[in-house]
């Protein structure tokens, strides 16, 4: 299903928005203000979701800061999607884990509702087989 540039750009929007009512909700005392998050911050963000750059590309560049880029192996940070390089090249079909394509993260607020994890997800529709890289999937751990 193909989404326009501003169907996502208003969502994604839309979403964070949401995302610090939510957490305002959860905790009156301290008011969340999006420019203060920190998406890397532990507490209560418990879910991760993983991309490959051409997901990134689609969201609205703002959005694009909160993203970092991942090691493929999980680093001592635990940060990343595979347990070893064997097991990442098994994965995506390739000889060196060096020709997987750059992984980005983001973590959620922890309880993230199941639509908007699905609508997440669904960006993936939008890439699958166009890229011509091994990593062209929406994934999330958490």
């Amino acid at each position: 299903m193909y989404k326009s540039q501003k169907d996502i750009d208003d969502w994604v929007r839309a979403f964070n928005k949401r995302e610090v009512k939510r957490m305002t909700k959860d905790d009156p005392d301290n008011p969340a203000s999006f420019d203060d998050l920190d998406f890397r911050g532990g507490g209560e963000w418990g879910l991760e979701c993983f991309v490959p750059q051409a997901v990134l590309d689609l969201l609205p560049e703002e959005e694009r800061e909160n993203w970092w880029e991942v090691d493929v192996v999980i680093d001592e940070d635990g940060q990343g999607i595979c347990q070893d390089e064997e097991e990442a090249c098994e994965e995506f079909g390739v000889k060196d884990v060096d020709d997987i394509n750059p992984i980005f993260c983001r973590r959620f607020y922890s309880g993230l509702p199941p639509e908007d994890q699905d609508w997440w997800s669904s960006l993936e529709v939008e890439i699958k087989g166009k890229t011509g890289r091994p990593f062209e999937e929406v994934r999330w751990i958490g």
